[in-house]
C-alpha cells in the first residue's frame, strides 16, 4: 500500500531563558495532571493547494517562525518529566531539558491529497502516518513534535502532536494561531500575550488535588503502564466527518423549544438523538451519558487571563435515559439534559473537581457519547501564509462514541468528526444530517 515515507528528522531549538514566568519549571495543576498518562493530540492540517510555495520554502519558513515563537510559548519546548522527592510530574524547560529542541520530521507520500481532503471517511491508518507518534511508555517525554509531508501532486500535510498537560484546546490554539501569524508577517505579534503560570490556579487543596490525579492515572510514575490501543483495535471503528450547515443548525436550535440553545447543545444533542437510535436504546431505560470539557476561565474566582495556556476546562457529565432520547422527540429531552448540565457547572465550575478523574474512569461502557472540540475554535484561519487548510482532523479520536466540533470553512458552519463502531456507522449517516 502507497503510504508515507519519512526522509528526514531535524530540530528547532529553544535558546536558554530568561522565559516568561515561571520560567525553567511548569508545576501541573490539577488541571493538568490529570492528563498525565493520557497519549498526545494529534492534529492535521491539509493543505491541497499551496499556491507557488516550494517544499523546501514552506518547511523554511515553519521552522524559522516557529523558532521566533518558542521563547513566548517556552513550555512547548519542554519534556513532561516525573519527580520523585516531590511524586508529581512538571514541565521541565532547563536549559538541559530543552537541548534538543522541536522534532521538525520531514515525509513525503505519493498518495492524491485532494482526494484525502474530501472523503468523509477518514482513512485512519493513513492519518496516523501524517503525524508524529511520539512513544508514551516512560517519562520524561517531549511534549510537542511537528510533521510536514509533501504530496507528489502537490499540497503539503501539517501535523502536530502535543501533550495535554502543556495546552487545553483554547491554549493549543492561541499557539497555532500566533505560529501561523508568525509564519505570514516574519513576527511573533506583539497582541499575543500568552500566559503559562499555574500558580495563577488558585483552588484550596489545589496541590493535593493534582497530587492525587496523577497517582490515580499514572500509579506507577516514571512508567507510564496504561497500553495504548492497538491499530487494529482502533480500526474497529470507523471515523466520519458530517459538515453541518447554517440553516441546519437554526432548523435544530428552533425543534429546541427552549430559549436560546448554543450551536454546541443542538448539534451535540442531535449526536445523542442518533447514536441512541443506532444503538437501539428505544427500549432502554439505562443511562446515556454525553461527557464533554468546558472553559472555565472567566467562571474562576478570581477569572483567569485569557491569554492562560494551560488547561482551564472543567469535567461535564450530562445524564439522560437512554429510551427517552431514542424517541422521535427525544431531542428536546437532550437538550434540556445539555443545558441544565452546564448551567451547573457555569455557576460552580470546580464542584466536586476532586472525584473528576474517578468518575471519568467510572463512565459505564457503550453508553458514553465524548464531545471534544468547540465551534467557536476557528480553526480554518491557520493560515500560515501559502493558504488556509481544506481538511483538519483530530487524528488521537478512536474511542466508540467520541466526537469533535470545529468552526468550518464557511462562516455558520461547523464540522463534526465522529468515531463510532464500524457496524453502525452507515445508519448513523443516514439519519444524522435528516
Amino acid at each position: 500500500m502507497a503510504g508515507v515515507r519519512v526522509l528526514n528528522v531535524s530540530r528547532v531549538a529553544l535558546q536558554p531563558g530568561p522565559y516568561p514566568s515561571p520560567g525553567e519549571t511548569i508545576q501541573l495543576s490539577f488541571f493538568d495532571s490529570i492528563w498525565v498518562s493520557v497519549p498526545h493530540m494529534q492534529r492535521i492540517f491539509l493543505y491541497p493547494d499551496t499556491a507557488d510555495a516550494s517544499f523546501a520554502a514552506i518547511l523554511s519558513s515553519l521552522k524559522s517562525s516557529l523558532a521566533l515563537m518558542l521563547p513566548s510559548f517556552h513550555p512547548f519546548a519542554g519534556k513532561l518529566t516525573y519527580i520523585s522527592s516531590d511524586a508529581k510530574a512538571i514541565i521541565d524547560c532547563s536549559a538541559s531539558a530543552i537541548r534538543e529542541g522541536v522534532a521538525i520530521i520531514e515525509a513525503e507520500s505519493d498518495l492524491d491529497i485532494h482526494r484525502i481532503a474530501k472523503e468523509e471517511v477518514l482513512d485512519l491508518e493513513l492519518f496516523l502516518q501524517l503525524v508524529p507518534n511520539i512513544t508514551m511508555l516512560e517519562l520524561p517525554i517531549e511534549v510537542f513534535a511537528v510533521q510536514v509531508t509533501r504530496f507528489s501532486n502537490g499540497g503539503v500535510a501539517l501535523g502536530t502532536a502535543i501533550h495535554h498537560t502543556v495546552a487545553d484546546g483554547r491554549g493549543l490554539w492561541q499557539f497555532m494561531e500566533a505560529w501561523a501569524s508568525t509564519c505570514r508577517t516574519g513576527s511573533v505579534p506583539s497582541v499575543f500575550m500568552p500566559v503559562h503560570d499555574r500558580a495563577i490556579i488558585k483552588y484550596p487543596e489545589g496541590d493535593k488535588i493534582a497530587k492525587n490525579f496523577t497517582k490515580e492515572v499514572a500509579p506507577d510514575l516514571p512508567k507510564l503502564t496504561i497500553a495504548p490501543r492497538s491499530l487494529q483495535e482502533r480500526l474497529l471503528r470507523t471515523r466520519r466527518t458530517f459538515l453541518v450547515d447554517a440553516s441546519t443548525i437554526r432548523s435544530w436550535k428552533k425543534l429546541a423549544r427552549h430559549e436560546n440553545p448554543s450551536t454546541f447543545v443542538c448539534i451535540a444533542a442531535r449526536v445523542l438523538v442518533t447514536v441512541a437510535s443506532v444503538r437501539e436504546f428505544a427500549d432502554d431505560d439505562g443511562p446515556l451519558i454525553a461527557a464533554f470539557l468546558t472553559d472555565c476561565r472567566s467562571r474562576l474566582d478570581p477569572p483567569i487571563d485569557d491569554g492562560y495556556t494551560g488547561n482551564c476546562v472543567s469535567y461535564c457529565f450530562a445524564s439522560m435515559t437512554a429510551s427517552e432520547v431514542a424517541r422521535p422527540d427525544g431531542f428536546v429531552p437532550a437538550c434540556i439534559a445539555l443545558t441544565q448540565a452546564i448551567q451547573k457547572v457555569t455557576k460552580e465550575p470546580l464542584v466536586e473537581c476532586e472525584s473528576w478523574a474517578d468518575k471519568y474512569s467510572k463512565l459505564p461502557a457503550g453508553r458514553v457519547v465524548y464531545f471534544a472540540g468547540s465551534p467557536r475554535f476557528k480553526a480554518y484561519e491557520t493560515d500560515f501564509g501559502w493558504c488556509k487548510p481544506d481538511r483538519i482532523e483530530l487524528a488521537s479520536i478512536d474511542l466508540d462514541g467520541e466526537v469533535v466540533m470545529l468552526s468550518g470553512k464557511d462562516e455558520g458552519t461547523v464540522k463534526v468528526s465522529l468515531s463510532l463502531a464500524s457496524e453502525k456507522m452507515d445508519a448513523f449517516a443516514q439519519m444524522f444530517l435528516t
